[in-house]
């Protein structure tokens, strides 16, 4: 027998005859606000729920949503959307228009508090608003005519349509947020446009989403529901779904890979993500505001010994800010050898030897990948004479510390685009709380402001290298390596498609009966 006995029992829940696919999700959600999200878990859960003007198909490619078309300008500045004329809420009122303007009118509201509101500063006055300098009405987004948007950017910036696929580019409704307030997102309240609808959120426990008859492609979701699972411990989640009691897992400690290559390999899923790992340092406050402290400890790091030794599962090491993998882009950042005499000397410059060793602490999230990461760079450290304490965190807790700086130098990862800026423009002085380190350089500055005025693509992808060269040559972080993905698919999942960007919408999945 191929399988153990726990693995030939069903993983399809029947609920009320229904199918329910059970995913883990590996954390619990802190918001199902689309414009106050934060974290990739909650945007998983987001995306089944809601659609913006554009969406991922089921390979993770850029396609129409809300919107069934669009143009844009000469010019690059006029983005114009056709809505669907069949979309609809989840309480059957049209989705029009004017419920995008409110959508991104409410998303750069001060008072929102979005900590991406950062991600539409492309549209025209949407800093200016989002600082309280302007009223909302001076953003510019126009509803032509309740199935026809009109989006004029400040600048050309031709990765819109892919940043538009966020949850902070999401449509809430208006009628339902401005009779309800905060108290729309809770399940029996919350109106949503996606595929699914919320029916029930037990904290810690799970998120269950039905399947929303309303949704304009619904004929072709085959699932009943959804439900997201916690599972913060890897080895916890591997477990249950061995046992049967769920689905697809996002992650499973990487020392079962060749058991389970051998022995399950139609359930395993194993790709790199468009993502990077890095230590961020909080260059606002001593010892890290001192660029030699921080190149110093940048130049113990051993990237290769962390991936092929250490993490031992297909993790790609980086020494650029921006994925490997991302396209149509060759970073420019020289590749550094360890070099620990350069890195001790770079110390004494700064005041720190034998004598008066350097104490730091670092943060990381709880997690035994992330222990062996952290603790292998804390033996590097000690190299150099660096004495490091270790203080780790859940996800949620973690990147609270570090939205509000409260940290010296600590594990951080971004994910998601198919675009340098995504990932540069967290070393703008001007993105907000998620430049954890608070790093403001003005030729830094210069050169992303210029990028995102330049409309020719090669042009503008020139500036961003040099952006990139200029930041890292002062080490305000250290790249680390890009995430491989290790997913558990159950065979009986059909639709999941494996994409560097690990998105896999629940509408194109199914599970066979």
């Amino acid at each position: 027998m191929r399988l153990g006995l726990p693995l030939l029992v069903a993983l399809v829940t029947m609920v009320a005859g229904a199918a329910e696919l059970r995913i883990g999700n590996g954390g619990e959600p802190l918001t199902l606000d689309p414009h106050r999200y934060n974290l990739n878990l909650e945007e998983k859960i987001l995306a089944d729920l809601f659609e913006g003007l554009t969406a991922h198909d089921a390979e993770g490619h850029i396609v129409p949503g809300a919107a069934e078309s669009w143009t844009t300008s000469v010019d690059g500045l006029t983005w114009t959307f056709r809505l669907r004329k069949d979309a609809r809420w989840s309480d059957g009122e049209p989705v029009t228009a004017a419920d995008f303007v409110f959508s991104f009118r409410r998303l750069l509201d001060p008072a929102t508090a979005a900590s991406l509101a950062y991600f539409l500063y492309a549209i025209e006055g949407a800093a200016d608003v989002n600082a309280g300098r302007t009223p909302a009405e001076a953003l510019a987004v126009r509803a032509l005519d309740p199935h026809v948007l009109e989006i004029r950017l400040a600048a050309p910036f031709p990765f819109f349509a892919e940043r538009l696929i966020y949850p902070t580019g999401y449509p809430v409704p208006a009628h339902v947020v401005q009779k309800l307030g905060d108290d729309w997102v809770k399940a029996g309240n919350m109106v949503t446009n996606g595929a699914f609808v919320l029916a029930e959120w037990q904290p810690q426990g799970f998120v269950r989403a039905r399947k929303n008859p309303r949704f304009r492609d619904a004929a072709n979701v085959r699932l009943d529901a959804v439900a997201y699972y916690p599972t913060a411990d890897r080895s916890a989640a591997y477990n249950r779904y061995r046992s049967g009691e769920l689905d697809i897992i996002g992650d499973f400690p990487p020392g079962e890979i060749a058991w389970l290559e051998r022995e399950m390999p139609e359930h395993v899923h194993i790709s790199p993500l468009l993502s990077i790992m890095y230590l961020v340092f909080n260059v606002a406050e001593p010892p890290f505001d001192d660029a030699r402290v921080r190149r110093a400890l940048s130049l113990a790091i051993d990237r290769q010994l962390i991936t092929g030794r250490v993490l031992e599962s297909g993790e790609v090491p980086s020494h650029s800010f921006v994925p490997p993998m991302v396209e149509n882009y060759t970073s420019e950042v020289a590749p550094r050898t360890v070099d620990t005499e350069a890195a001790r000397a770079l110390l004494a410059e700064a005041g720190y030897g034998d004598e008066n060793p350097l104490r730091i602490t670092l943060r990381y999230i709880a997690g035994a990948d992330s222990k062996k990461v952290q603790v292998a760079i804390a033996a590097m450290w000690s190299a150099i004479g660096v004495e490091t304490a270790l203080h780790h965190a859940e996800l949620n807790a973690h990147f609270a510390e570090l939205r509000q700086g409260n940290f010296q130098v600590a594990q951080a990862g971004w994910f998601g685009e198919n675009n340098p800026e995504h990932y540069l423009e967290l070393l703008m002085s001007t993105t907000g709380d998620v430049n954890y380190g608070r790093f403001a350089n003005a030729d830094v500055d210069a050169l992303m402001a210029k990028a995102k005025q330049t409309a020719a693509l090669e042009a503008r992808l020139a500036l961003l290298r040099q952006a990139e060269a200029a930041a890292l040559e002062i080490d305000p972080v250290v790249p680390l390596y890009a995430v491989t993905i290790r997913s558990l698919v159950n065979p009986r999942i059909t639709g999941w498609r494996t994409n560097a960007r690990n998105t896999h919408p629940a509408r194109y999945l199914d599970i066979q009966r």
